[in-house]
């Protein structure tokens, strides 16, 4: 029974963890790193059994769902292992976030170890466009690896970070294959975010506009979600699911409830912030006073960008 709970003084409360396992990652998509892309020595990961010990600590403060992030975390050398152990802790929900280029391969140790809600990145249907954003000419297989997830029961979430001039024109494509395959479509903002920085002006489009688009073809009903979702939803009355993650333009920092914690061991308060608490290799102690730390370091309103990459720190 939880007893304690790390509330700011704004009244918000931690209760969910993005952890990301690893920077590396198999594809390169161009809003997230450079072609060229190197990543930290492996020596430098937080151990599997200490990422283990934060979140069981962070479960007796009242956490109730973890995000495995990485780069791709099923790079992570000892992937299974983590979820194995992370699987008995009392999380109400467990979820990964992947570019599902080998998600096959993981599918049955997933759903063993509770891992039961996938988000995954995928920013075209088109397969010349998709080798074009990521340079990895995988398409097929993620679109095999993912409706075989769906066949074994995960719950799916595919996230579409939508830029103008480069995949815009396929926001209703991916409505349709909402409707066809029955799982959620979110449309991502471009965030201002590392390498991203340099595009973000002029291949950026707002919710707003999308939404606008999305109208002109559909009947649509916005639905509720909890008030600290990162996506405001909606459905069509065909039978497609989606909706918006608008950082950019609609930023929810007033009700955020999401700490990260870095493969290398860097708690941050915000995906904006660079500024986080090291915490790898800390008491228990000094880990329950970094918590403490952290929580008024969480900012009310949206930093304007932020220039770590996104690999770094996890989606």
């Amino acid at each position: 029974m939880v007893t304690r709970q790390l509330v700011d003084s704004h009244g918000r409360r931690v209760r969910k963890l993005r952890v990301s396992l690893t920077d590396k990652c198999n594809l390169r998509c161009h809003y997230c790193m450079p072609v060229d892309s190197t990543f930290m020595n492996p020596s430098h990961y937080l151990a599997g059994e200490e990422i283990v010990t934060i979140v069981e600590d962070l479960c007796s403060f009242g956490l109730e769902e973890l995000r495995l992030t990485g780069g791709e975390p099923l790079m992570r050398s000892g992937f299974a292992d983590i979820t194995a152990r992370l699987s008995g802790l009392p999380l109400r929900k467990i979820g990964l976030t992947t570019n599902a280029v080998t998600l096959d391969r993981h599918l049955l140790h997933l759903w063993k170890d509770r891992v039961h809600h996938l988000n995954i990145s995928l920013d075209s249907l088109q397969p010349a466009r998709f080798k074009q954003i990521t340079h990895g000419d995988h398409l097929p297989r993620v679109l095999r690896n993912i409706e075989q997830a769906k066949d074994q029961g995960f719950s799916i979430k595919l996230n579409m970070v939508v830029m103008k001039g480069v995949n815009a024109d396929e926001i209703g494509d991916f409505l349709e294959l909402s409707k066809k395959w029955q799982l959620e479509v979110r449309f991502l903002e471009l965030m201002r975010i590392g390498y991203a920085c340099g595009s973000q002006a002029e291949q950026f489009i707002s919710a707003q506009e999308m939404l606008q688009q999305l109208r002109s073809r559909y009947q649509i009903d916005s639905e509720l979600r909890e008030l600290d979702s990162t996506s405001f939803n909606f459905k069509t009355e065909c039978g497609a699911q989606f909706g918006f993650i608008a950082s950019e333009s609609q930023a929810f920092c007033g009700q955020c409830s999401r700490w990260r914690l870095s493969a290398d061991g860097i708690l941050r308060a915000c995906l904006f912030k660079d500024d986080g608490l090291t915490i790898k290799g800390k008491s228990a102690g000094e880990r329950e006073t970094i918590y403490h730390q952290l929580l008024g370091m969480k900012p009310v309103r949206r930093p304007v960008s932020v220039f770590h990459q996104m690999n770094t720190i996890g989606g």
